[in-house]
């Protein structure tokens, strides 16, 4: 059975079916015109195979990707430009185009080459064009149009998503439909070498290399690989028509100088779309083990451009109507939401998160989201009926996991629900895997503190005070920093050093919104500490923070306080005010 390489055009008529009900002989004549006059002649100028055709369209084969979105472009925009009468009656055309291996069947085609065109070409705008990410790496830099990324799109009868671009034409308006995917995309472009020393290219070059390696790691960003951003070294082309070269809508770019023995490095995130800088920073260092100072200045710029792409893509989801929001943006709201933590804020956490997933069910993020906001609410004894809600969780996390089990939300949502549900070596091992496939992760490092802390058994301080001050390195701006001070103070507590615990606790109950949980540890380190005036007082602001408040609530939202010492020292806050057993119902 003869196979070969090559490119796939599907075309499609839009509302075939309705537009031949109420015109059948008007609608064929209409066709028949455009074949003849913009359709065969772009088809002969490009080389391009006609396959086979059916009543409303076109199966055409090329041998070059180039040629053939090349004609897919002249067609649509001479049918733009061509057909104008009232909106319900004009023809459009769908058009799909993949790079792929296909089947010989005589004069015919066959396989999943075939099969993605055809399905690209539903994905498409009436009177547009999408294309795989196979055509998208050849024909970049090649067109006079942008290319749009749509990100990863679950199709019908392929077991993968498939990567979609969608080529950009005047006139043409993007459906709102195709919200599936659309997850941020970023290239690293090569940094300036500064320095009179050709040589240093190899350290820059080396730290380009490695920020693209560890921004892999992070399965919610589409990374240009090097070879297709390096293609860009040298040139003083405006970064948005590189963004648009490449089909993305972050680009980093920075420089490397030397100086003797000072290295000054500097980085920048731009979104794009209007080449707003999103973040920039430098770094001066002494040149030392070049390995190692390549280490730390990869380290350091992929922990600021991470989280700082997270804050943005979360304030464009704000900004737009909820109708219009991609599975990717609804995730960000749901997110933006999730940060917020009171009871409102998690319900519609697990509202829009539900959303997304219905729009696009392969979406990790939505599903490991459900996953913590369950958990979170029987942390917070929220819930009427925590062990059904925790296995709730567990299974929203094991959805995520079985959507894709490289990425580290999936198993670190799944860490937290099983700590809750007191399967804390369970727990450890889940958060330590989801560590393995990406250390530079806030997320992760995050829960992992927490759950240590909470670890009844070989309970380590200071293995606790280490996952939560890396977290905090990767981001210290982050909306649950608070949450992270308590961490580290609590875990303070634990070691027995109170003076420290009071001041970092201090610092957490100042952030806005942090609630009654870095109140209660400070009260708890005063109490240690003999101060039990000032506990009094911080246990009086905590049940105005939260009038449901009792002992029981504290102990189910702070487990660490089961273990010694705290957990005498809870009781002694009891006798400072704190109640004792649950409220009524969820708080």
């Amino acid at each position: 059975m003869e196979r070969r390489l090559t490119t796939i055009l599907a075309a499609d008529l839009v509302g075939y079916s309705r537009l031949m009900a109420a015109d059948e002989e008007g609608v064929i004549a209409r066709l028949r015109a455009a074949r003849a006059a913009v359709v065969d002649p772009a088809l002969t100028e490009a080389g391009g195979r006609i396959v086979k055709t059916m009543g409303d369209g076109l199966l055409v084969e090329f041998a070059s990707p180039v040629a053939a979105v090349r004609m897919a472009l002249v067609v649509q925009r001479a049918m733009t430009e061509q057909e104008t009468g009232p909106e319900d009656q004009r023809l459009r055309f769908r058009i799909g185009i993949n790079l792929g291996d296909i089947v010989i069947d005589g004069d015919d085609i066959l396989g999943d080459g075939v099969n993605v065109a055809a399905r690209l070409e539903t994905l498409a705008p009436a009177g547009g064009i999408c294309i795989s990410r196979a055509v998208q790496e050849q024909v970049r830099g090649k067109l006079d149009a942008v290319l749009t990324p749509l990100g990863p799109q679950a199709v019908k009868n392929l077991p993968e998503p498939v990567e979609v671009w969608r080529v950009e034409i005047e006139g043409v308006e993007a459906e709102r439909s195709v919200k599936a995917g659309a997850r941020p995309s970023i290239a690293i472009l090569p940094f300036d070498n500064m320095s009179r020393d050709a040589d240093q290219d190899f350290l820059a070059d080396g730290i380009v290399e490695d920020v693209i390696t560890e921004l892999s790691r992070f399965r919610d960003l589409t990374v240009i690989a090097r070879n297709s951003s390096f293609s860009f070294r040298g040139t003083a082309t405006d970064v948005r028509k590189i963004a648009a070269a490449l089909g993305v809508r972050y680009v980093v770019e920075g420089s490397v100088r030397r100086a003797g023995d000072r290295l000054r490095v500097t980085a920048q995130l731009i979104d794009a779309t209007d080449g707003g800088h999103v973040w920039a920073d430098r770094w001066d260092r002494t040149m030392a083990d070049l390995f190692d100072l390549q280490d730390e200045l990869t380290r350091a710029i992929v922990t600021a451009v991470a989280p700082e792409i997270s804050a943005h893509e979360r304030t464009l989801a704000r900004q737009k109507p909820t109708e219009s929001l991609t599975a990717w943006e609804l995730t960000q709201r749901a997110y933006a939401a999730y940060f917020q933590y009171t009871p409102e804020a998690i319900a519609l956490t697990k509202d829009l998160a539900a959303q997304a997933i219905a729009v696009d069910p392969g979406i990790v993020a939505a599903h490991a989201l459900i996953a913590r906001a369950q958990a979170a609410e029987v942390m917070s004894g929220r819930t009427a009926d925590p062990a059904a809600v925790l296995q709730a969780a567990r299974e929203a996390a094991e959805r995520a996991i079985a959507a894709d089990d490289r990425n580290d939300a999936g198993h670190a949502a799944l860490g937290f629900a099983l700590s809750i549900a007191g399967r804390h070596d369970e727990a450890i091992e889940a958060l330590e895997r989801a560590r393995a496939l990406n250390p530079s992760s806030f997320t992760t490092l995050f829960l992992l503190a927490g759950r240590l802390l909470d670890q009844p058994k070989n309970n380590d301080p200071d293995r606790t005070l280490a996952a939560a001050r890396e977290a905090l390195r990767l981001s210290p701006t982050d909306p649950f920093a608070w949450a992270l001070n308590t961490v580290i103070g609590m875990a303070l507590v634990q070691r027995g050093d109170v003076d420290a615990a009071l001041e970092v606790l201090e610092k957490a109950r100042k952030y806005p919104g942090s609630g009654w949980k870095p109140v209660m540890g400070l009260a708890a380190a005063a109490t240690g500490a003999g101060d039990l005036d000032r506990a009094r007082v911080l246990v009086d602001e905590a049940r105005l923070l939260d009038p449901g408040l009792t002992v029981e609530r504290v102990r189910s939202g702070m487990p660490t306080f089961e273990f010694p010492p705290l957990d005498s020292l809870l009781e002694r806050l009891a006798g400072l005010g704190l109640p004792q057993g649950s409220p009524e119902g969820p708080a």
